[in-house]
């Protein structure tokens, strides 16, 4: 028997969960955790928050902010196109392939937009000489990294991914 079916609900299972999900922490004057529904709420809204503002601090380098604007389109995109795979009946696998690809690719572009905006700081941490004055010259790279953390929701969103492709692949290979 074949039970490809269950894959796209059990993608949308993993998919779900990383809306609420930090992607991202942020530990300086405070830990500050970042989820989709921020981010997103962020981008929408004009109005400042209470929190630590993850998009102001990343939009000095472009590559780093619009890596994460399209990580958030790609992401919300991947859960609309799950949700429509999984109630489709004539081309269940096809929709889902699609949102798998969306999904990673979402979870793909969060990375590089973290580590690049990581690169970032740390080269101009270097060019201006370090970190307050001389003190941490030559450690850049391990404040940067206690500063900023990868959270697990991104993860979520590339297992969810992965498996979509799988139910694809099950489907048109048995």
């Amino acid at each position: 028997m074949a039970y490809h079916f269950i894959l796209i609900p059990l993608a949308l299972g993993f998919l779900l969960p990383s809306l609420i999900i930090p992607w991202a922490v942020i530990n300086f004057l405070g830990q500050y955790s970042y989820s989709p529904l921020d981010i997103i709420t962020a981008i929408i809204s004009s109005q400042p928050q209470n929190k630590f503002h993850l998009l102001n601090l990343i939009a000095t380098y472009n590559d780093s902010y619009f890596a994460i604007i399209f990580s958030m389109v790609t992401y919300i995109t991947s859960i609309a196109t799950m949700i429509v795979s999984a109630i489709s009946k004539m081309y269940k696998s096809k929709i889902g392939l699609i949102a798998g690809a969306l999904s990673i690719t979402s979870g793909v572009l969060w990375i590089y937009s973290i580590e690049s905006f990581k690169i970032h700081f740390i080269q101009n941490a270097v060019e201006s000489g370090g970190i307050i004055g001389e003190e941490f010259k030559g450690r850049e790279n391990i404040i940067i990294n206690s500063i900023v953390i990868m959270g697990f929701g991104h993860y979520l969103a590339l297992i969810s991914g992965v498996i979509a492709i799988l139910a694809y692949l099950w489907r048109n290979s048995f």
